[in-house]
């Protein structure tokens, strides 16, 4: 049964003029939809789809346990944006109940379906081209996401990786001069947006005292070890955003000149990527004055290990306060 809303995808399906967003999820590859997104889907009240779902299962048709699950959802109610936990249905529910209020629509929604579940299980995505047509903003979101996809570190070296296959003089994939250049690279493009390099953003920001420890990227609900020693995750929203336009334009370039066929070396990547920072305005990193990364991940892990009792002071109830810490005033909830 699937539980995890990191592995949903909105999918809108168009009907009439009505935009329905339904949700795919990853792990079952599998559609769902709310009682009121199937009311829209077929054109009745959502009183009418809840007595055809309880019929459905009532009949044995469908087991409801495999067929339901609760997601969380975003939407606008009045002028609020809010977050709702609602009760969603799977394809089969879907199509059953279209067959017994609208054969005709439940036909066409089958046919639609069936090769969005495909182009999805094929390709990793699917692209509604005439609404993209229609909304500039819809397209603006969707090169976002696909900038995102591309800035990210390991999707940015493997291109790397690729064109310096296609036209590097220098590159050895096992060499220390090799690994030493994806840190610089990293670095350069996080004193950029930020000022600091990646161990500083980890030394500057990792504080028990903030909310998530002061992670923005996280995949859980509780910062883990691992993810507490990449500065990448210390970005604010703004800065991860900068980044991102940044990687892309360095991307384009190191693309470019592969298809050229023109030789590169990791020296004159790094030079391109000092111009690329000065014609954006941005500063360059001049270089290391120090070596602080075992520092850093020291200091975070000990940040981490107050964050965690931090989080148990505050779910027994108490209100955290450093001073308080310090003079051992919580020691009494430790001593089990």
């Amino acid at each position: 049964m699937p539980e995890n809303n990191d592995v949903l995808t909105v999918v809108v399906y168009r009907q009439g003029e009505e935009l329905i967003d339904l949700r795919y999820h990853q792990e079952t590859e599998d559609l769902w939809a709310t009682n009121k997104e199937i009311a829209t889907l077929f054109g009745v009240d959502e009183n009418t789809i809840s007595y055809h779902i309880g019929n459905v299962y009532r009949d044995g048709e469908l087991d409801e346990a495999a067929t339901t699950q609760e997601f969380e959802v975003v939407r606008n109610e009045g002028n609020r944006v809010v977050r709702r936990t609602l009760n969603h249905y799977n394809m089969d529910v879907i199509i059953s109940v279209g067959f017994r209020v609208n054969a005709k629509r439940a036909v066409a929604f089958r046919q639609w379906s069936n090769k969005t579940l495909k182009a999805y299980m094929q390709q990793g995505y699917v692209i509604n081209e005439s609404l993209l047509r229609e909304s500039p903003e819809k397209v603006n979101e969707l090169a976002a996401k696909v900038r995102a996809i591309r800035s990210e570190e390991k999707q940015v070296y493997e291109k790397v990786r690729e064109c310096f296959k296609i036209s590097s003089s220098d590159y050895d994939p096992s060499s220390q001069e090799v690994r030493s250049f994806y840190a610089l690279l990293q670095d350069k493009f996080h004193h950029a947006v930020t000022g600091l390099t990646s161990s500083k953003l980890i030394q500057d920001r990792a504080d028990h005292t903030s909310e998530n420890m002061g992670l923005y990227s996280m995949k859980g609900s509780f910062p883990t070890m691992a993810e507490i020693k990449v500065g990448k995750n210390y970005l604010k929203p703004d800065e991860i955003y900068k980044l991102h336009l940044l990687s892309e334009q360095f991307l384009l370039y190191a693309e470019s000149t592969a298809l050229r066929g023109k030789n590169m070396t990791m020296g004159s990547l790094h030079k391109q990527l000092d111009r690329l920072l000065t014609l954006n305005d941005y500063d360059v990193l001049p270089g290391y004055t120090d070596y602080i990364k075992d520092q850093a991940i020291e200091q975070a892990r000990q940040e981490f290990e107050m964050y965690k009792k931090r989080r148990h002071i505050e779910n027994q109830g108490y209100i955290y306060d450093p001073e308080l810490m310090a003079l051992g005033e919580y020691n009494h909830l430790f001593e089990d």
